[in-house]
């Protein structure tokens, strides 16, 4: 979702995926104009889809490559970074850093941001709409605030490294699934083409049985399931938000970006959450849709 830098927010939240992701960096650049660094208070990690990580902007300030994005498709882009809290006097100094609203620098658009919960927070985001693809190397310095943001962060910086060979060559390449999808399931077919078994997982949420599915939503629970690595993400997303009744104006569900927790580790996938109300339903205190 791209809306107007008109919209208002309401509680007012930013994605920053560049310099932003250093606490330092921002306060150095708040006194030297005399503004307040206080308001930009970070809630935690968050993911854009759609969205790719490009340094095609060229910054006279750094007098070097700075972060942008770039729009490309859900299965194809994805971007790693940070959720904040502003306040107005917050939003005004990072307009006035950005260059908001001159057309030369950077324009403020509202993005969808997606955090470990699956939750999806609309927020304030800085994208630079060049007309030429263009490549601009970042300094050491700059790509260490990015680094070492993401690493803080326990991030991927698979993205930052495409980004910076220039390549496109990074890719979202997980998905978990929690209810008929899963092995022995009844549409697990499903799976088996194009998608590989990596191990079992949990997200956190709570599950409830639908009809002869269930349904994840937004909770405090634990949910157990599968988590695939797919071939090709983009087209496995369409074949899922197929099947999952995803998209459009009604949805059944809503695809998001979630944290999954695995004995290997924490990696972010796509999912699915039930997008209508669960009141009626009974809630699955297990988490475990098998059970």
């Amino acid at each position: 979702m791209d809306m107007s830098e008109e919209t208002h927010l309401e509680p007012m939240l930013y994605f920053g995926y560049g310099s932003n992701l250093d606490h330092a960096d921002w306060t150095k650049w708040c006194h030297r104009k005399g503004r307040n660094p206080d308001g930009l208070k970070e809630i935690g990690p968050a993911w854009l889809d759609e969205y790719y990580l490009a340094f095609d902007y060229y910054s006279s300030t750094r007098e070097a490559g700075a972060a942008n994005l770039k729009l490309l498709a859900s299965g194809r882009a994805a971007t790693p970074g940070a959720l904040f809290e502003i306040d107005a006097d917050t939003l005004a100094s990072l307009d006035r850093k950005e260059g908001h609203p001159n057309p030369k620098y950077y324009q403020r658009k509202i993005v969808t941001a997606y955090t470990p919960d699956g939750k999806a927070h609309q927020a304030y985001t800085y994208i630079h709409y060049a007309k030429e693809d263009n490549f601009h190397p970042p300094s050491d310095e700059y790509e260490a605030l990015i680094r070492n943001g993401l690493e803080r962060l326990d991030l991927t910086t698979d993205w930052l490294d495409s980004a910076l060979d220039h390549s496109m060559s990074a890719r979202f390449e997980y998905v978990f699934v929690y209810g008929t999808l899963m092995e022995g399931m009844s549409r697990h077919s499903e799976m088996q083409d194009g998608c590989t078994l990596v191990c079992e997982g949990t997200v956190q949420g709570n599950l409830y049985h639908i009809s002869d599915y269930p349904g994840l939503v937004a909770g405090n629970g634990t949910v157990q399931g599968e988590l695939y690595r797919a071939s090709d993400m983009f087209q496995i997303i369409q074949r899922l938000d197929w099947i999952e009744g995803a998209g459009g104006t009604n949805p059944l569900f809503n695809r998001v970006i979630q944290e999954v927790n695995t004995e290997e580790g924490k990696v972010w996938a796509y999912t699915y959450h039930y997008a209508k109300s669960t009141d009626s339903f009974e809630k699955i205190d297990s988490g475990n849709w098998r059970n």
